[in-house]
């Protein structure tokens, strides 16, 4: 079987929005096991996280690039792309208000804190920059990622990208090795390493998009690719590997291959959809969720639960909203 030649940007990859799904997954797995305790099977789920940036940027460089070239104003993109992520970014603040009322250091701690997280904008002064929902530190990171990239890395080409790409790869690996392991950015003291952590990624998605534009892709199969991240992850954590550069073959090596198998899947359209568009809710969502539930006593496979729930209230409230408005 060959592998496939890369779509028209208006074409559906259904492999990727089932990556999406299960990365989503992961990285909720690896939450539930820091907010309720028990085995760190998926201890290293926070490599999610660096598909998660890989895919946008792989997106990016294939479906909005050709669309920017062809007229499309970068403020317009920027506006869209913002008012798209930040209803379920602010659901997902309200959730975790009364959670941060309980740490908060009195009302204008609570009051300041909560204004520039749902602004989208981090916070000093305590231990997570993100302090009412964790994860949103990824989400603001994404944002300026596909800021930089339809302001000025979509007109970065040749061998003045190689020479990006291999100079954050450097990062990438001085960050992977001081911190061992790419787990950084959602405190205060690692936001800087954070963002090379997110660009590398990023980055390495818009190589790769265009080098497949012109090459054929790896031939991984894609029943193969899908289950990838999960069982590498475990099977991490199954045999003990410790070692720094997990996490760095883990982006550079895994993370493409996955991509590459993934495109290579052409049925699941349907299924595949409603999947992909459980993975943003679920992360957004789950962390506000999960230590909401904690606090009023639910334990690992209910707050599991709720968190699921939640996000799949996260699709079919705003579809039930479309569909009411356009009945109107």
């Amino acid at each position: 079987m060959t592998s496939p030649r890369p779509a028209s940007p208006s074409t559906r990859l259904p492999g990727l929005e089932l990556l999406r799904f299960v990365a989503a997954i992961c990285v909720l797995l690896l939450h539930v096991r820091a907010v309720f305790g028990g085995q760190q099977v998926f201890g290293r789920g926070y490599l999610g996280v660096d598909f998660f940036l890989m895919l946008s940027g792989f997106l990016m460089a294939r479906v909005q690039e050709p669309r920017l070239a062809a007229g499309m104003a970068p403020g317009a993109f920027l506006r869209a792309r913002w008012w798209r992520l930040w209803p379920m970014m602010t659901a997902a603040l309200i959730i975790g208000l009364p959670m941060q009322w309980l740490r908060s250091h009195g009302l204008w701690d609570f009051a300041w804190v909560a204004a520039a997280n749902l602004l989208l904008l981090p916070v000093w002064g305590h231990v997570f920059t993100f302090p009412v929902n964790i994860p949103a530190w990824t989400i603001l990171y994404e944002l300026a990622c596909n800021a930089a990239h339809v302001l000025a890395l979509r007109r970065v080409r040749g061998w003045a990208f190689a020479a990006l790409l291999m100079l954050l790869a450097g990062g990438e690996a001085w960050l992977c090795r001081h911190y061992a392991g790419v787990n950084v950015g959602p405190r205060p003291d690692t936001a800087l390493a954070g963002l090379v952590r997110c660009l590398f990624a990023y980055v390495l998605g818009i190589g790769l998009a265009r080098l497949w534009a012109v090459r054929r892709a790896p031939p991984l199969p894609w029943w193969l690719a899908l289950p990838a991240m999960p069982a590498i992850l475990a099977g991490s954590w199954a045999l003990g590997i410790r070692v720094w550069w997990f996490d760095l073959a883990f982006v550079m090596l895994a993370c493409p291959l996955m991509l590459a198998g993934a495109l290579r899947l052409q049925g699941l359209g349907r299924t595949a959809g409603w999947l992909g568009q459980f993975a943003f809710p679920v992360f957004a969502l789950q962390m506000p969720i999960l230590q909401g539930s904690q606090r009023l006593g639910a334990g690992y496979w209910s707050g599991l639960a709720l968190a699921v729930a939640g996000g799949v209230a996260g699709v079919l409230v705003p579809l039930g909203w479309r569909r009411w408005r356009g009945t109107m």
